[in-house]
């Protein structure tokens, strides 16, 4: 009679084994986490941020040469930044290669080690501090002209480190 009641259950059992088999068998889309990543962007979000604040006021060409180097030296962390996220290998897999294949269909460019969120925002940071620090070299900037550049960094830093710290997970 017990082994009646087994066979009865089986179908579930089978269900239930091959639910929990296939659920262990994650297909991986994003790379990997990065630690190194996540601190060197939150500290170079510090730096960023502390550099719109001191010229939060804005400021007169003369005094350039006093903030070249903070300028620089940001431009610089954030540059490395970009190579550090670009540097790490883009999955590839069959459902990879499908959704490529998909994109293509569509006329849209497929996926590319390029093309991860966190290396175009990170590229976008370091271009509108460049930005910031090549007008202010011309002609100084006004403190409307720092809120646009450090709103256009926040929306980039804000994408960055949102899709870093999902990684983690």
């Amino acid at each position: 009679m017990r082994v009646w009641n087994c066979l009865a259950h089986l179908p579930t059992m089978v269900c239930l084994s091959l639910l929990l088999f296939l659920s262990a068998c994650a297909t991986q889309l994003a790379p990997p986490y990065d630690r190194s990543l996540v601190e060197g962007l939150t500290t170079a979000n510090v730096e960023v941020m502390t550099l719109f604040a001191s010229v939060s006021g804005g400021t007169r060409v003369e005094g350039f040469a006093n903030r070249e180097a903070k300028y620089n030296e940001v431009v610089g962390k954030f540059d490395a930044l970009v190579l550090q996220a670009g540097a790490r290998p883009m999955p590839r897999n069959k459902v990879t290669a499908e959704i490529n294949k998909l994109l293509q269909s569509k006329g849209t460019p497929p996926i590319s080690d390029e093309d991860l969120p966190s290396t175009t925002a990170l590229k976008k940071v370091s271009e509108a501090v460049a930005k910031m620090r090549d007008t202010d070299r011309k002609q100084g900037v006004t403190a409307m002209e720092v809120q646009a550049f450090k709103g256009m960094a926040s929306i980039y830093l804000d994408q960055a480190l949102t899709y870093e710290n999902f990684l983690q997970r």
